[in-house]
């Protein structure tokens, strides 16, 4: 699902068809890639991609914008479970010249506002590589806190083990 937010958010707007070609580079990046992981690879077409998040109730997209407006990045709720009030957040800063500057820990706290006080979710969480030290800390100024190591196996065996990190409705 696609929303415009409601309400005065400086760092998270409407995501737009026409932002899909910058994320598509953005995917294809070998840095932004290890860190976030792809978003679109040979399974998931970019035209399905932005299908799903258009009519699937289970994920919600922003694009993270700049002052100016443009698109530095994009933020998605997603394996939103209505019934429990949870859902996973991902985020990825894709123009890195904005790296370090805040950028992604601002619009991490303006999507918890509407996950919260707009949804009514109650717990959200995400998974972060070990080494991602700068975005841990930036979810820790959002407000997440460690909850418990996965170990990379199966598909993963061999890469960075991840820190499971949540946030809950009135800790934020």
């Amino acid at each position: 699902m696609v929303l415009a937010p409601i309400g005065n958010y400086r760092r998270i707007r409407r995501l737009n068809y026409d932002d899909l070609n910058t994320l598509v580079c953005w995917d294809n990046d070998p840095e932004i890639n290890r860190l976030t992981g792809r978003k679109f690879h040979e399974n998931v077409h970019v035209d399905g991609w932005w299908e799903a998040i258009l009519r699937d109730r289970s994920r919600i997209g922003f694009a993270i914008a700049a002052d100016d407006g443009s698109l530095i990045g994009d933020v998605e709720l997603e394996q939103i479970s209505w019934r429990t009030k949870e859902a996973e957040l991902r985020i990825a800063i894709g123009d890195k010249q904005f790296w370090g500057r805040g950028f992604g820990t601002e619009a991490v706290r303006e999507v918890l506002r509407i996950a919260f006080d707009a949804m009514n979710l109650e717990r959200i969480y995400l998974r972060v590589q070990e080494d991602n030290l700068r975005a841990i800390r930036s979810y820790g100024k959002a407000g997440f806190r460690k909850v418990g190591r996965l170990i990379a196996n199966g598909r993963l065996t061999g890469a960075v083990d991840l820190v499971l990190m949540e946030v809950v409705r009135d800790s934020h």
